[in-house]
């Protein structure tokens, strides 16, 4: 294993029905605190090869291990040393929970069903709201953040849950300039806390602080010999520096 968080070896895997698999033969690997990045092509394959490091798509082939541990083995045990942002998440203004229940949900997987939290388990999902940004929103309907605020408090919720690794698919679409800057600073945080991120991207940001950069085409994964500065948006082409 060599120390890595997660690590994926000649993986081959594929939705039930389709006459092809959605990824070929992927080998991608990272190491504990480093924070890697996938860009693409919409259908290439890149929030599949999520799904396999979640244990949410069986694979034909290859071997996949998240700390440590193998993942078609570990099953849910090892889903809650795991955060998942999913693409275009969002809660709607009838949702009814509020903030801080959402950030509490990272925390009903260590207790029994129906049990009631301890009272130290809503300090801390309140100290990780706060750690966001967000300690006045905890008791407001989550429906009723902005979507940028919604997004951090899942990653709160990741905080709070004492996630090792986080996967990130597409966090900024949809957010403006701003929302994008503070979300951005907000998945940095979690890296110095000494998560694992792995986020799929269309968009610049968070490049110039990632270590690695993986490019998905037709399935097929590649590790990049430098991280791209800029992608291009329409073809998702890397570009290099000062382009």
């Amino acid at each position: 294993m060599g120390g890595l968080a997660v690590e994926l070896r000649g993986v081959t895997a594929g939705y039930a029905g389709a006459e092809h698999p959605a990824i070929h033969r992927v080998d991608l690997a990272l190491a504990p605190r480093e924070l890697g990045v996938m860009v693409g092509p919409n259908g290439a394959g890149k929030t599949t090869v999520l799904e396999v490091i979640l244990g949410l798509l069986p694979y034909q082939a290859g071997s996949v291990r998240v700390l440590g541990e193998e993942v078609r083995a570990a099953g849910p045990r090892l889903r809650r040393r795991l955060a998942y942002l999913p693409q275009g998440l969002t809660f709607p203004p009838d949702t009814p929970y509020l903030t801080r229940d959402v950030v509490l949900m990272g925390r009903y997987g260590l207790y029994r069903p129906w049990r009631r939290l301890p009272r130290q388990e809503v300090e801390l999902a309140h100290s990780a709201l706060a750690a966001f940004g967000l300690a006045e929103k905890a008791g407001w309907p989550i429906g009723h953040l902005s979507g940028g605020q919604q997004r951090k408090a899942l990653l709160a919720r990741a905080f709070a849950k004492g996630a090792q690794v986080l996967l990130l698919d597409e966090p900024f679409a949809s957010l403006d300039p701003e929302a994008r800057e503070d979300l951005a600073r907000a998945v940095l945080r979690l890296r110095e806390e000494g998560m694992t991120v792995l986020a799929v991207l269309h968009e610049d940001i968070l490049l110039s602080q990632a270590d690695r950069a993986f490019l998905v085409r037709e399935g097929r994964l590649r590790e990049l010999l430098q991280v791209p500065c800029r992608i291009h948006d329409l073809w998702a082409e890397v570009l290099p520096c000062g382009a």
